[in-house]
């Protein structure tokens, strides 16, 4: 029998340890452009093709991610490479990965009238379909290509209806880092053989991860007093490949148990209304505050490092 001294005592340590361990927050990981995004909208080489699916996959098996990619088979019809690439896709199936479907071409719903958007979209799950058919599977969930869902309220809505008679759920986000933009850094760095610079961009990358999860985890607190059930998009790329075994272990560190999207959606917090109508690949976090009627404050969200931005800019000097 503890004494009531030696009680205190284990009462204290109790109390220290559960403040050290992270209360446990659930996050569903989301991967576009599958089987591969490369700088400059390229469809890449095989064998960085390759190279991109073996080194995602790994850190995803490792760390028991249940995570979800959302394929662009326009990807895939490289002379010569069909089968070789739809082997690739196969391996995303094969190692548990629920497959999703991201539109044909990446095709933007804001600058394509709603019939071409449909087409696209039926035109985007014919091999994906195939592959889920071969293990009694059928895809789930459709994920907008720039998260642009609509020109107007009207296309908006008809989309969605189609969605829903093909048997799809929309796959939002709640959380996104610019990926795209440290990536095109990041592979420029590697073609130039700047080690320093690789692993410069590296750090800022997975530093700029803490930093945006931080505000929308605030965010999320302010609108919904908690943490949602986060959901995260990043893309199947060079410097997503290279980083996804420290970039997970950084949010299992953050108190985070990764979880299917289905799972996540079961949070609440995805009835919100969304009444969002415009150009902008917004977060879900800040469509439910127009739905709210509070101001968007795009500008407050957290940026890429400067020296970032403008090395991007250099590489794209028209944008």
């Amino acid at each position: 029998m503890l004494r009531p001294l030696s009680l205190c005592f284990a009462l204290v340590l109790a109390c220290a340890c559960m403040a050290q361990a992270p209360p446990s927050r659930q996050l569903a990981l989301t991967i576009d452009d599958v089987p591969g995004a490369f700088p400059g909208g390229s469809n890449g080489d095989i064998n960085e093709l390759r190279a991109i699916t073996w080194r995602m996959l790994e850190p995803l098996r490792s760390h028991k991610v249940p995570a979800i990619a959302f394929v662009n088979e326009a990807k895939l019809y490289v002379p010569g490479e069909l089968d070789t690439r739809i082997d690739e896709l196969r391996k995303w199936r094969d190692a548990g990965i629920e497959l999703g479907n991201h539109g044909y071409s990446h095709l933007r719903f804001q600058d394509a009238p709603l019939s071409v958007y449909e087409d696209d979209a039926i035109q985007g799950e014919v091999i994906t379909s195939r592959l889920l058919g071969e293990k009694n599977e059928k895809e789930r969930f459709y994920r907008y290509p720039f998260n642009s869902t609509g020109p107007t309220r009207e296309a908006r809505d008809a989309f969605q209806q189609f969605l829903h008679d093909r048997g799809y759920s929309i796959a939002p986000f709640t959380i996104e880092h610019a990926d795209y933009i440290f990536n095109e850094v990041y592979v420029h760095a590697h073609q130039s053989r700047d080690s320093e610079l690789t692993q410069r961009v590296r750090k800022a990358y997975l530093d700029h991860l803490d930093v945006v999860f931080d505000y929308f985890e605030g965010l999320s607190q302010q609108m919904f007093g908690r943490n949602i059930s986060q959901i995260l998009l990043i893309h199947a790329n060079d410097l997503n490949s290279d980083v996804l075994d420290d970039m997970l272990t950084d949010l299992e560190k953050r108190g985070y148990k990764f979880v299917s999207l289905q799972q996540a959606l079961e949070d609440p917090a995805y009835q919100s209304k969304d009444d969002y109508v415009g150009p902008l690949g917004i977060s879900w976090l800040d469509r439910w505050k127009v739905a709210r009627g509070m101001k968007l404050h795009i500008e407050a969200e957290p940026d890429p490092p400067k020296w970032i931005l403008e090395t991007y800019g250099k590489l794209h000097p028209a944008r």
